[in-house]
């Protein structure tokens, strides 16, 4: 099973929008935030618009032909620029909105039960919400390292077929090289890194922001923990060790076109080191500053993320031997 682009690209920015909503009370940091999303999001649908010319000039219509296209993201930017407008407009009626009080009570009940440890229905649900946690940050890392690829594909002058985020937060992007030209080389290295820059950049700009506020919560720690590991340690890893174990991945590809093995290990090791204490003194700080030195906080932390990777591998199983025989694909 899995989720094809065009499903995805409005969902993020609307989910978004409607946690800034809840969230944020401070009309002049709603505003910010409001706008830093229609950017983010008209970036995307840009580089999308390009690729789709691209592809209808070369003949191969996507599901979107362009004349479509353009009209679909009127619609969006309209009803996304609507929606914002009148939140500022009425941010106050909204705020005393029963359904939005509700919601930023379950948020709040949400970040308390993370560290509530004392009874075994505590550790299970602190494990639980941990896990989605996991999986909604591996959600947005998966489709911010595909994209990567997909707009390095346009940054190089060619574009790509499609974007595919698998239920078990594995994917690619198919890409199409033009042209036979002495830069071919050049440009498929740059589309193999283009997921490593996205992500990284992605993960060290959110980083700032969350570290750079002056009062930090428990909450705050540890969504910067969870960046850390899922968006750094994760690719660190994933550019370190995978040529030496022939396992199919970005590395390897770029072994295929000519890099050494061990040039590429000797490159990566050292972020890895670098990501590794990074982590580590997130979760010092989260420690010393927001638990009590008698909670287990660690155990349940690294059993989250066990069950986590357990889960996504039977996720894969079920994907691989189940629903192939059904029909579960998203266009």
């Amino acid at each position: 099973m899995y989720f094809y682009w065009a499903i995805i690209a409005p969902i993020l920015p609307a989910v978004a929008i409607f946690l800034s909503a809840v969230i944020i009370n401070e009309k002049k940091r709603l505003r910010l935030l409001l706008l830093s999303i229609l950017c983010v999001f008209n970036i995307y649908i840009s580089f999308n618009l390009i690729n789709i010319f691209r592809r209808d000039y070369n003949g191969d219509l996507s599901i979107f032909p362009l004349s479509n296209y353009i009209a679909y993201i009127i619609i969006i930017n309209a009803v996304f620029l609507s929606f914002s407008l009148l939140l500022l407009m009425k941010l106050d009626a909204v705020k005393q909105n029963r359904f939005i009080i509700s919601a930023q009570s379950f948020f709040c009940k949400l970040k308390k039960s993370i560290f509530m440890l004392e009874k075994t229905t505590d550790k299970l649900l602190s494990i639980f919400l941990l896990f989605c946690l996991f999986y909604v940050v591996g959600f947005i890392n998966l489709y911010i390292h595909e994209f990567g690829h997909a707009m390095a594909d346009v940054l190089v002058g060619t574009y790509y077929e499609e974007i595919r985020i698998y239920l078990f937060l594995q994917g690619w992007a198919a890409g199409h090289l033009l042209g036979s030209d002495e830069f071919l080389l050049l440009k498929s290295n740059i589309i193999s890194f283009g997921g490593l820059v996205a992500e990284c950049l992605f993960a060290s700009i959110s980083l700032f922001i969350i570290l750079r506020k002056k009062e930090k919560n428990s909450f705050t720690w540890l969504l910067s923990i969870v960046i850390s590991m899922l968006f750094l340690n994760r690719v660190a890893l994933y550019f370190t060790f995978p040529q030496f174990l022939n396992i199919n991945s970005d590395v390897l590809s770029l072994v295929n076109t000519g890099w050494d093995p061990w040039m590429l290990f000797f490159i990566f090791f050292p972020f890895l080191i670098m990501t590794f204490a990074l982590t580590l003194k997130l979760i010092s700080r989260l420690y010393k500053t927001s638990l009590k030195s008698n909670k287990k906080f660690l155990i349940i932390y690294f059993l989250s993320l066990t069950t986590y990777i357990v889960v996504l591998n039977v996720l894969k199983l079920i994907d691989e031997f189940i629903t192939p025989l059904v029909s579960f694909s998203f266009y």
